[in-house]
Parts: structure tokens; sequence; C-alpha cells
């Protein structure tokens, strides 16, 4: 019984080049250890494997069977050998990622553009969902990495601050707000904000609460871009973070209202699983 896959190695180079000089080459090893390895094999065989000539080798007729199932055999060790290469090099691969819509558009896209260019043959598969059910994804291991927006309490996951967010309240740039200086007195203005269950919207609460400032909003919309919209629109007074509407600063659509009180800054974070993380995300992590 032939249990040593080396051996077999050996056989196929020797048939194939049919010189035991040039299978020694190939195989970095002595011309005595592949006369070895034949002989040791034969005596497993109980037959010859090769006729000896002056001019090289010739597989013996009984052999000619080995010889074909070495040649798929050893066509497959290469087709591994050449998939984990290109899971090495990133030249194929897929890498799953949960985030935001927002974090999509604000964020994420203009870092999935750069790392395509860099290796255009990975595949990606975004999931858009909010910052609790990507940390659920990522639980689960349905996703490879998520973004989400932090700060967020956790000891399962590595988390690293991608880009630090600062939270304002801003209206539209025709609105009036000279008389709004204090937290305090946005409670007697109209007020739109994301809906209760939004990880935003309880960072949100959780600041006011520090001041014992509670908003009660006309609008609760789930959506940060129609929140943006409503308030170019004139319909009322949002929190944002500056990050998210640098145009519409920009455009004199929106501006930012000066209060006394500053809101805690936060950011959006990368988390994933330094023990289980696949190497297409591990080289986006390192990207990123």
């Amino acid at each position: 019984m032939i249990t040593d896959l080396n051996l077999l190695r050996v056989f196929f180079y020797v048939a194939k080049t049919e010189k035991i000089s040039k299978a020694a080459e190939v195989l970095n090893v002595s011309q005595p250890a592949i006369s070895q390895h034949i002989k040791t094999l034969e005596e497993q065989a109980g037959f010859k494997l090769f006729t000896r000539s002056k001019k090289g080798v010739k597989l013996t007729n009984e052999a000619q069977e080995i010889f074909s199932y070495c040649k798929s055999i050893f066509a497959q060790v290469e087709s591994i050998n050449h998939t984990l290469q290109n899971i090495t090099s990133l030249d194929t691969g897929t890498l799953r990622i949960g985030a935001s819509d927002t974090i999509c558009k604000y964020y994420l896209i203009d870092k999935l553009k750069d790392f395509e260019q860099l290796y255009p043959n990975i595949r990606y598969r975004v999931t858009n969902c909010t910052t609790s059910e990507s940390l659920s994804l990522l639980k689960n291991n349905d996703v490879d990495i998520a973004f989400v927006h932090s700060p967020v309490k956790n000891d399962f996951f590595t988390f690293h601050d991608c880009l630090t967010l600062e939270d304002f309240f801003v209206c539209s740039y025709d609105f009036d707000c000279s008389k709004i200086q204090t937290l305090e007195d946005l409670t007697k203005y109209r007020t739109l904000l994301l809906e209760k269950s939004s990880y935003s919207r309880k960072v949100l609460d959780a600041n006011l609460l520090k001041y014992n400032i509670e908003l009660h909003p006309k609008f609760e919309l789930a959506s940060l871009d129609l929140l943006i919209e409503f308030a170019k629109k004139n319909m009322g007074i949002i929190c944002v973070s500056k990050q998210y509407i640098k145009k519409e600063l920009e455009n004199k659509e929106l501006k930012i209202i000066n209060l006394k009180e500053k809101l805690d800054l936060r950011a959006i974070s990368l988390a994933y699983d330094k023990e289980n993380i696949s190497n297409a995300a591990k080289r986006f992590v390192e990207f990123i």
C-alpha cells in the first residue's frame, strides 16, 4: 500500500521528464535520493515501474495506469495551490459587509471604490441595516465586517474609529434662529428627529437627558436623507452630523444653530472579530 504522497510525486516527475537527473532538478533533491524513492515505491507496488536505458527511463506497462492517476492528482494539487495563491493575493473571494444606508452613502462608497481599484476581482455583498442589526449579523458570521455608529457597548468585537462625527441642530438657511441659544430653547420650536428605535436617536436622547431636556418632535422619520430634505423645506429643526450635510451647508440650504451646549462627539467605526476574519476582510481592515 502506498501511503507517502511524496513517493508518488517523485514517480510522477520521473515519468514526466523520463530522466532521473531532470526530476532531481525539478524537485531540488539528489539523484541518489530519487533512485531510492523509486526503489521504495516499486517495493510497495510489487512490480517494476520503469525500464532503464542510456537515454533515460520509460514507464512499464503496469505503471502507465498509475501515471494516469498521478496526472489527475497533481493537476488538482496545482489547482488548489493556484486557488490559495489567488485568495492570498486577493485575486478572488467575497467581502461581506453590514452597514446602514447613511454610512454607505456618506463614507463607505468612496472607500470601496478605492479598494476595488487595488483588488478588482473581489466580489462584495453589502447588507444595509442598522447598527444593532449589523452587529447581530457579525456575531452570527453572516457578514465579515460591520460599519456602525459608535460609541456602542459590545465586548465581542474589535472597533476602529474611521470618521469622527460632530452633531449639531440645523435648520433651513432662511429660518430665523437668532432666538435659539440653548437646548432648552429648542423645546419651543418644531423639531424633526429620527425614529426612537434608531441608534442615532438613542444617542441624542441620552445626550439631551444630561441637560434634563426632552424633545417631542413633530415628525419622526426613518431616513436621514428625508430628514435633511424636510429641513431644507423649512419644515423644522433637525439634529444631524456636520459631516453629512457639507453640500447643504456650502450651498446655503441649511445652517447650524449655535447653541451654548455641545453634543458629544460620535464616530463611524469598523467592527470585526479578530479571531474569525477572512483574508479579504483582513486586507480591507488594513486598508481602512
